[in-house]
């Protein structure tokens, strides 16, 4: 199970260039396996391209049927002129892109579960003889958009960066970058505006950042300690020694309060460390980071 889940990974993390000669192939079977005509099987460079071409195409694609009362359902703000009209549901085709996309290799967690029932523990279903054309398809191509008559799929990264946890992540650039220089930011799993790596991010607008899950990203890459400091936390207890720290206090906007430790590491840089809201001294607080109680904590340098 373990080669199993490594074999996926690897395949979910890939960096090579996609092959023409596998794709192509994996695609035409995929459609076949559905009932659907073979399409036209474009590789682009990166899913933004996939994104916007494939928008366009399929808006292209409906128009040329001649439904022209489709453009008026499918547009709130068109207008009475058909130009506007039209460029307003070229532009909505455009922005709904994700209700054609399929993952690819990116939604490999899926069939890394799916392919593990069948080639480890031995189940077999009549659905996998149809479900070996999705498999190669994620297997040997990237995110892709599915239409009727076309199908457009991204090649993979040039590079994916992670954190210990295999987690994307990257401190200095875009987590996912690909060959066209199209990437995104991700802060240990978490997506985030590529701006705050770039140019930064001020304290006061990572407090009131309305997604949680981005909100903490924000407050880690300006720091606990600047976070804390901006907020006025209130000291609970502080040790003798800077090393052990000082347990704090805040008001977190929509969260309430939270606990912080804050310490001063050997080479002199301060940070802070979120901590149970249970705890009372720094010490306890400082153990409880090493998994102990405060009795069983015992640290080298005190003063």
């Amino acid at each position: 199970m373990d080669r199993h889940a490594e074999l996926w990974i690897g395949r979910i993390m890939r960096t090579d260039p996609i092959e023409p000669g596998k794709i192509v192939p994996a695609i035409h079977s995929l459609y076949e396996a559905t009932g659907l005509p073979q399409p036209r099987v474009v590789i682009v460079p990166s899913p933004f391209v996939m994104a916007m071409a494939g928008g366009f195409s399929a808006a292209i694609w409906h128009l040329r049927k001649g439904q022209a009362s489709a453009t008026r359902d499918a547009t709130r703000d068109a207008t009475l002129d058909a130009t506007d009209a039209t460029i307003n549901f070229l532009q909505g085709c455009a922005a709904r892109w994700w209700s054609m996309c399929q993952g690819g290799n990116m939604w490999g967690q899926w069939d890394c579960f799916l392919s593990a029932a069948r080639d480890i523990l031995g189940l077999r279903l009549p659905g996998h003889e149809k479900y070996a054309a999705w498999e190669a398809c994620a297997i040997h191509g990237g995110f892709r958009m599915v239409h009727e008559k076309f199908c457009i799929v991204s090649d993979f990264p040039v590079h994916i960066k992670t954190d210990e946890n295999n987690l994307p992540h990257c401190e200095n650039g875009p987590s996912h970058l690909w060959r066209d220089g199209w990437g995104f930011y991700s802060w240990h799993g978490v997506q985030i505006p590529g701006e705050w790596i770039e140019n930064g991010i001020d304290a006061a607008t990572a407090i009131q950042w309305k997604n949680m899950e981005q909100r903490r990203a924000a407050c880690e890459i300006v720091g606990w300690h600047n976070i804390l400091d901006q907020l006025n936390a209130r000291t609970i207890n502080k040790d003798a020694d800077e090393s052990i720290g000082e347990l704090l206090e805040v008001d977190l906007p929509d969260i309430g309060r939270e606990r912080f430790l804050k310490v001063k590491c050997g080479t002199g840089r301060t940070f802070a460390l979120p901590v149970p809201p249970n705890m009372t001294t720094a010490l306890e607080a400082n153990a409880w980071t090493y998994g102990l109680a405060a009795n069983d904590y015992a640290p080298e340098i005190r003063t």
